[in-house]
């Protein structure tokens, strides 16, 4: 049968059933819904997604469809992997902070610092949402097979491969995006750059997923990671499934700051937007008010 999508839509195929390998284990399988977050972080019911397509230099968004963001990305055993074992710790971590989060905006306070004092378990908090980004690209596990083993087998300690780092910031916006692999450089402007593997935004929290250490030339700028001074957690990830209640201050000492997509609203203007339609992925919704 052919493929009737149109030229330019990103993540489509991700968003089909069918056989193809797994995103993490890579076995040949029927795909299941991965949602990213999950479910029990309020990704379902009423909040909408869809595919985004450029073509022609055109930015356009597919039918808006309620359910959540998702992707076909996982097998059923990967996906039970982490709504087994991990996704309800990413759950009651998203409820604490937009508990806490909408206390202070009923009370005019301004936001914590450094961070929230919310308990996590940060392990567990890490490999669900890992888990979560290696459904959004089969590149993923092309690129760090070690880290993809190591989650699989469900190793006590892990340490990211070279070159990467996870950040993550405190997220307030209703807007939601999941989207994989492309690069890009602000033009107009600061000269800065941001440049993913996978990102996940979703009230009350953005991940991403990022290149650590490519050495970019000076003309460049900076990134938009470190500008920010959006929280390194690749140490959560040394923690085990035993460790269930840290407070947050304790391990983001920096701070975590709030954040919006730098390339929302108008700002797509000022961006230079490098992607392949092949491998590149962007689901884009809201968050029923």
């Amino acid at each position: 049968m052919s493929d009737k999508r149109p030229p330019g839509t990103l993540g489509a195929d991700l968003r089909k059933p069918g056989l193809r390998p797994c995103g993490l284990c890579g076995e040949a399988r029927a795909m299941t819904k991965a949602h990213v977050p999950p479910q029990v972080a309020g990704n379902r019911g009423r909040v909408t997604s869809a595919t985004v397509r450029v073509h022609n230099n055109v930015r356009s968004m597919g039918r808006l469809d309620a359910g959540g963001m998702w992707m076909r990305g996982l097998c059923g055993d990967c996906n039970s992997l982490a709504g087994l074992n991990y996704d309800t710790a990413y759950g009651d971590f998203a409820k604490a902070l937009d508990t806490y989060q909408r206390a202070r905006s009923l009370l005019h306070l301004p936001p914590a610092a450094p961070a929230p004092p919310v308990r996590v378990a940060p392990g567990r908090v890490a490999r669900s949402i890992l888990i979560g980004m290696f459904a959004t690209t089969p590149q993923l596990r092309v690129m760090f097979p070690g880290l993809a083993v190591d989650l699989c087998e469900r190793r006590e300690h892990i340490t990211l491969p070279d070159g990467t780092s996870l950040r993550m910031a405190l997220y307030p916006l209703r807007w939601t995006r999941l989207a994989s692999m492309f690069n890009n450089y602000r033009v107009l402007g600061r000269r800065l750059y941001y440049n993913v593997f996978s990102e996940v935004y979703f009230r009350p929290l953005a991940w991403a997923l990022i290149p650590s250490d490519r050495g970019y030339p000076e003309h460049m700028g900076e990134s938009v990671f470190d500008i920010l001074g959006w929280a390194t957690v690749d140490e959560w990830l040394q923690y085990g499934d035993d460790v269930t209640a840290v407070d947050l201050r304790d391990l983001c000492r920096r701070g975590v700051p709030h954040v919006r997509h730098p390339l929302s609203g108008n700002e797509q203007d000022n961006w230079f937007q490098l992607f392949n339609d092949e491998i590149t992925a962007v689901i884009e919704g809201e968050i029923p008010g």
